[in-house]
């Protein structure tokens, strides 16, 4: 009865982590997919909760939860900010866990422990443990990236075409993953037409990032914006091209 309780907030926050990952371009396919086996193990850990006497459904649940714990790795791990000269660890982070996960569930379905699949696990799991303490360190946010010499402020916010969180530097900048070029600049003349601007397409597109003089988040417009708290004038722009079929 204690395990599948304990279990049970534990796959409430994947299915957190798959519901972020469906607003994202890059991750809703994959974020679809473990919702799958995260609401399977619920329900197989409801299940052995209120009939324990059956052996094999707590190993399936169990099972189920290491899969989709190894599919909200994945999702998680597209997702945060990582500086763009350390964008190449998402191929080495990403899989990790994702292995980890399947691993793991090999583990818990064959409970004869065989070294062929406790070797694995434990070298991935060592891995992963090892990737999320990293992360904090990895995407901490600075204020700035670095361009060459100079330190460029910055601010933080996904990005409008995959969804993934960037550190975007004041004047033109692209997303370090799908390369969306993007034009910001702050203290802005709403007045004044920012260079190498994107046109705005209808309807209205906006993001959600913290002031860069007061620091309070807020929803700016995708063009010529101000904070409602401090007043800043923010020139945003972006232009996504529509895909050709």
């Amino acid at each position: 009865m204690i395990v599948p309780l304990l279990a049970i907030p534990f796959l409430a926050l994947l299915v957190w982590v798959f519901v972020v990952g469906l607003k994202a371009a890059r991750t809703r396919k994959l974020s679809m997919f473990g919702l799958v086996p995260a609401g399977c193990a619920m329900g197989a850990f409801a299940w052995s909760a209120f009939m324990p006497g059956i052996e094999y459904v707590p190993r399936a649940a169990a099972g189920l939860a290491a899969i989709a714990a190894g599919i909200a790795h994945g999702v998680w791990f597209s997702l945060v900010p990582l500086p763009a000269r350390k964008v190449w660890l998402r191929l080495l982070l990403v899989p990790i866990g994702m292995w980890c996960g399947t691993f793991a569930s090999m583990w818990f379905l064959l409970p004869q422990g065989q070294i062929m699949v406790k070797v694995p696990v434990a070298v991935l799991g060592s891995a992963t443990l090892t990737a999320w303490v990293m992360l904090p360190f990895l995407s901490r946010e600075k204020g700035y990236v670095e361009s060459g010499a100079r330190k460029v402020p910055s601010v933080r916010f996904p990005c409008p075409r995959c969804g993934t969180r960037v550190d975007w530097g004041q004047g033109i900048a692209a997303c370090t993953d799908c390369g969306l070029f993007l034009h910001i600049w702050w203290p802005a003349d709403e007045n004044a037409n920012p260079p190498n601007a994107a046109e705005v397409e209808a309807p209205p597109r906006s993001v959600k990032f913290a002031c860069p003089s007061c620091g309070v988040t807020s929803e700016w417009q995708c063009g010529d914006d101000e904070c409602e708290h401090c007043g800043l004038k923010v020139s945003l722009h972006w232009n996504m091209h529509p895909k050709r079929h």
